[in-house]
């Protein structure tokens, strides 16, 4: 019996084009799509990318409302999650504002400091040292079960953090 190769690659390529394709809908309709429909509902909130990964989806998410910022960080949390299959979800924020990432990157043993030492109480008073020290417009934080939540405005554009307290949680649970 002879092997004919022509029918065999036929069959490979055939199949790699079904499984690879398969799996790139299936990211793309039932995944992709569902949280950008779900996202672009969101006032105050823009997606800007959806990365999909073996084992994680990243977010990229712009959000323009300080006051709700927490409510919808988790709210993308959520939505994210119910469509990620398993899957673990990093949201990542779109911050251009190198001034400000620069000094969040200076200031941030501060805020480590509190958090390593369970005194959350201070994390306010040091966003206020920050705001006097270099001029801020507005900074403000917020806390619930799972995170804290930070904002730095100078007048020209916002940076979010968000910071697990999941560290307390495994060191004291």
């Amino acid at each position: 019996m002879k092997v004919r190769p022509l029918p065999i690659f036929l069959s490979v390529l055939f199949s790699s084009l079904l499984l690879f394709g398969g799996w790139y809908v299936f990211q793309n309709q039932f995944v992709k799509k569902p949280i950008s429909k779900e996202i672009a509902t969101m006032q105050g909130v823009k997606l800007n990318d959806v990365t999909i990964a073996r084992d994680a989806i990243t977010l990229n998410v712009s959000f323009n409302n300080s006051d709700k910022f927490a409510d919808d960080y988790k709210k993308v949390k959520k939505i994210a999650s119910e469509k990620a299959n398993g899957k673990s979800v990093k949201i990542e924020f779109d911050s251009p504002n190198k001034s400000l990432k620069k000094i969040w990157d200076e200031n941030a043993f501060a805020i480590a400091e509190a958090m390593e030492l369970h005194t959350y109480s201070k994390i306010p008073g040091v966003l206020n040292q920050i705001k006097q020290k270099h001029q801020l417009k507005n900074v403000s934080s917020y806390m619930d079960d799972q995170y804290v939540y930070i904002y730095l405005n100078d007048g020209k554009s916002p940076y979010y953090a968000v910071l697990p307290r999941e560290r307390e949680v495994s060191r004291n649970g």
